[in-house]
């Protein structure tokens, strides 16, 4: 057996064959991280802009306010169940805004990315995520790679459109699953406050 060097401080040293070991690590990691990067340089960028769809609610409309649990008790039953979204995205209200959550597979292996994301209600009633930062893994990437990446490889429903210039996800409540028949738009997305209202009724 191969004696163990000890320092002048008394630590004793590794063996070569660990040593290797921590290297060739340390070295796959840099390579997969180079990888991922160029692999998301090299995908197309540019995604056509959506307009969201404005529900056509009937006289009988009504509003309702919930807080961010309830919310994210919606969200998860109605938009992260669909199944044409299941396992792709997660959306979820934080206290500062909207995190978005997903696995894609990259070189064979699942790769978790999240978004962290500031929402906004559009005019006809859609909720607009702006990105504001994104990491794959540990690694923080450019968000408007990462998003291209998204768009271009993930089969979204088409309640849901990524804008890769301009770093945004549309939400189109005009398009999402009917809430018992009933559809919804957005009035006030306001997680700072934990005050988010809807307005709601039967589509004409």
């Amino acid at each position: 057996m191969q004696r163990r060097k000890v320092t002048r401080f008394g630590f004793v040293m590794p063996s070569r064959d660990r040593v290797q070991g921590i290297i060739t690590g340390v070295g796959a990691t840099i390579v997969v991280m180079v990888l991922i990067v160029i692999g998301l340089l090299l995908l197309p960028q540019d995604r056509q802009q959506a307009v969201d769809t404005q529900p056509q609610l009937s006289q009988a409309a009504f509003e309702v306010s919930v807080d961010r649990t309830e919310l994210n008790a919606i969200v998860e039953k109605y938009l992260n169940d669909d199944p044409s979204l299941k396992n792709k995205f997660r959306f979820e209200m934080t206290k500062t805004g909207m995190m978005v959550y997903g696995t894609y597979k990259l070189l064979g292996q699942n790769v978790d990315f999240g978004m962290k994301m500031t929402p906004e209600v559009t005019k006809h009633g859609g909720i607009l995520l702006h990105a504001d930062s994104v990491a794959v893994g540990q690694l923080p990437l450019p968000v408007k790679y990462v998003m291209g990446y998204i768009g271009n490889m993930m089969n979204l429903p088409d309640w849901l459109n990524i804008n890769t210039s301009k770093q945004t996800i549309l939400i189109d409540l005009g398009k999402t699953p009917k809430v018992n028949d009933i559809r919804f738009k957005a009035v006030t997305i306001d997680p700072a406050q934990n005050k988010f209202v809807f307005r709601g009724g039967f589509t004409r």
